[in-house]
């Protein structure tokens, strides 16, 4: 099951050196641990440079992106087999 969710969460990150790599995310008061990052591109939206991380966990696929401008994090997409 697809779904659209385009809401703010919080994200756990490691920075090393110029790699940004989301650990965990907390939505509706859950904490969500990435298991694995599956793919990280980059688009604009206006004047702000967004990066997308497609991550999952044991069970679903999420898609996070993080706006540079902001400095926020949104939970773009799920994608489940429920």
């Amino acid at each position: 099951m697809f779904e659209t969710i385009n809401e703010s969460v919080k994200v756990l990150v490691s920075f090393d050196k110029n790699i940004v790599k989301p650990l965990a995310f907390y939505w509706s008061n859950k904490k969500y641990e990435i298991a694995k990052v599956n793919l990280i591109h980059e688009a604009r939206r206006g004047s702000h440079k967004i990066y997308f991380f497609s991550v999952s966990d044991s069970v679903n696929f999420y898609r996070l992106s993080f706006d540079t401008k902001t400095l926020e994090w949104n939970l773009e997409e799920i994608y489940s087999d429920g």
